[in-house]
């Protein structure tokens, strides 16, 4: 993103990006003051585009709450050498009686942010919203040729060019902690709508009593029932938002029912691979079988 677009931020392509005074901000006074901030106590840790956002700003309107600076701070997968007052940064001071989170759906693909997380925040409370697998794959390859980021113009082109993209990224992520690819950030339509073999790490760090899964379709199809189960989860008093509106919502042409099929097989066929004995997600991607 160019000088120009950091000034005046257009909000439907980039919804969650810092303005350069609100990074200025974050330098000069949340960073010298970052001792004195909260950990969080909960994490909506994915999935990107399975309603994160609007989950993020209802969350953040309720009076018991307290969320990060901006969603997606990003601190356990691309900033993690930054070091625990960089991340306490992005939080509030702490107020009696509030309880802390964030948001950064990108969590729940990175191979090395299950760890990082039991580290840091044993006791955090997890909150994966699940979408069908085949809708977020081609949510996020149209968010990205909205974005200018994708430069294929057909989505099953994209899928065929996946493997050839991310492969060797994503070994060398394996290999290297450190690294940050923004080739598997941006182009991991199918891989990051495989969620079992994601749920698998984080399982292996956290008893799944900490983890709430909320099925994307149902949250926006009954919000105030599905955010009564989110209060439950957090142990906070339910609330009903002012503002449900559904937030980084895109329109886009529908999805041939033919290549829909040939997904839904796919991603069906992976989550059968994935080996038994562990957790298992339903041909739809909804909830883990066993979980």
């Amino acid at each position: 993103m160019s000088f120009f677009d950091r000034l005046l931020i257009d909000r439907k392509r980039y919804p969650n990006a810092s303005t350069l005074w609100e990074k200025l901000l974050f330098r000069i006074w949340r960073k010298p003051t970052a001792v004195w901030r909260p950990l969080p106590d909960f994490i909506i840790i994915g999935v990107q585009k399975g309603g994160t956002s609007s989950l993020f700003r209802y969350l953040a309107q309720h009076p018991q709450l307290s969320m990060a600076w901006r969603k997606q701070v990003h601190f356990f997968d691309r900033f993690w050498r930054k070091g625990e007052l960089w991340y306490r940064a992005c939080f509030d001071f702490p107020t009696k009686g509030k309880k802390v989170g964030e948001a950064t759906p990108y969590y729940f693909f990175h191979p090395h942010v299950p760890a990082r997380v039991k580290q840091l925040l044993p006791e955090a409370k997890l909150i994966l919203m699940l979408r069908d697998p085949v809708d977020r794959a081609y949510s996020h390859y149209c968010m990205k040729r909205d974005q200018g980021l994708e430069p294929e113009a057909d989505f099953e082109r994209a899928l065929e060019l996946e493997e050839e993209r991310t492969a060797a990224e994503w070994e060398r992520m394996l290999r290297e902690p450190d690294y940050y690819s923004l080739a598997c950030r941006r182009f991991s339509y199918f891989r990051r709508s495989c969620y079992a073999e994601q749920l698998d790490r984080w399982l292996a760090h956290f008893d799944k009593e900490q983890i709430l899964i909320v099925q994307s379709e149902r949250f926006f199809e009954q919000p105030v029932k599905e955010l009564d189960r989110v209060c439950d989860f957090l142990e906070v008093e339910r609330f009903r938002p002012p503002d449900l509106r559904a937030f980084n919502s895109r329109e886009y042409a529908p999805l041939s029912p033919q290549l829909r099929r040939r997904l839904e097989k796919r991603f069906a066929e992976s989550a059968g691979a994935a080996g038994a004995g562990g957790p298992r997600v339903d041909t739809r991607g909804y909830y883990a079988r066993g979980y």
